[in-house]
């Protein structure tokens, strides 16, 4: 199964710059329009849950529109004082995942975690 984050037709985020405390910015050229990778980075380190600390999610542009494929959560584990990835199965990722959309929503921005 994959997760995917569903924006509205409004907000391509390829078009946003700043959301309160994320930046999403270009990690592939953009004019690879097929294969845009983006990051929405934490501008302001907090923890989301327990020990880790979100830094930035992954996303990919998929063949479904308004659908970006997520790659995965990158997190800084306090207690073990490394980087770890979260695969977006997990229960702590969509902790995280959920928490940052409400935080989208305050800026009027509509994201769907889904999944096929």
């Amino acid at each position: 199964m994959q997760y995917y984050l569903e924006f509205d037709a409004f907000d391509n985020p390829m078009q946003l710059s700043k959301l309160g405390n994320w930046v999403i910015t270009f990690m592939s050229p953009p004019e690879e329009i097929e294969h845009i990778v983006l990051a929405i980075s934490s501008v302001l380190p907090r923890q989301l849950c327990e020990h880790l600390q979100p830094r930035r999610v992954l996303i990919q542009k998929s063949q479904i529109k308004h659908h970006w494929l997520i790659q995965g959560i990158e997190c800084f584990d306090s207690t073990l004082q490394q980087e770890l990835i979260l695969r977006a199965e997990q229960a702590t990722a969509q902790h995280i995942l959920s928490t940052i959309l409400k935080e989208f929503e305050k800026y009027e921005v509509n994201v769907q975690l889904k999944s096929f």
